[in-house]
């Protein structure tokens, strides 16, 4: 069985224990999973071939506590804390990268992959959202091998302040909207990020637009299934 490694860079114990459940509900029987705190200091984030040799895949999950802007002001802990966890984990999401590692970046971890790679991320006002939204596959969508197994539209589950704003450097538009200028993206052939959660099946806050997202929430299996287990067949 794969080995899926979640990358977490949350504070609060409540919202760690969630997205714990949603990322191990959304795996299910598909791979194992093994979770980890970006905030952690004493591992080995300086030695990517280490830190990473008994993982297949690895998921950046989101963060609710921290942001590159979030319309804060510049010296706020919070958007210094962000810049920390990315100079922490830049050397192995550049080592996934570079050895074609499958990765999945979600919200904050689509926003880091991004940010490392020239898309600025910004607090765009018409961009943030909370609750669930449609987006559209490009027609680089509709040719990926993940995301052409997917509804041409479908609907997500957005919470985020920040998003990109520039188009990073080495990836390829696979979805969006009109609020969402760059929903899905893929570097190379098995690095993938998402701005929305595909973890989360349906809006739990009391702001936003409520929808069920069952396709959206495919996306993590099958990321697992194609690209995660592809990898390990061949």
């Amino acid at each position: 069985m794969v080995k899926i490694l979640v990358v977490q860079s949350r504070t609060r114990p409540e919202r760690i224990e969630r997205e714990r459940e949603n990322f191990t509900r959304t795996i299910g029987d598909t791979a194992e999973v093994e979770f980890l705190s970006a905030l952690d200091e004493k591992l080995a984030w300086k030695s990517p071939e280490q830190f990473l040799r008994d993982s297949d895949g690895v998921i950046l999950g989101g963060s609710s506590d921290f942001d590159f802007n979030g319309g804060r002001e510049e010296k706020d802990p919070a958007r210094l804390v962000s810049f920390i966890i990315l100079s922490r984990v830049k050397n192995f999401i550049s080592y996934a990268l570079k050895e074609e590692m499958p990765l999945l970046g979600v919200c904050f971890g689509h926003q880091m992959i991004a940010e490392m790679n020239g898309g600025k991320v910004s607090n765009d006002k018409e961009q943030t959202k909370f609750g669930s939204y449609e987006i559209a596959l490009t027609k680089e969508g509709m040719r990926d091998p993940l995301f052409s197994k997917l509804p041409p539209s479908f609907f997500a589950q957005y919470s985020h302040k920040d998003s990109v704003t520039e188009l990073p450097k080495g990836s390829v538009l696979l979805a969006d909207a009109p609020n969402c200028r760059f929903a899905a993206l893929r570097y190379g052939k098995k690095a993938y990020t998402v701005q929305f959660h595909p973890e989360v099946e349906r809006n739990s806050l009391e702001k936003g637009p409520h929808h069920d997202s069952p396709e959206a929430s495919r996306i993590v299996p099958l990321w697992i299934d194609l690209i995660v287990s592809g990898k390990k067949k061949g």
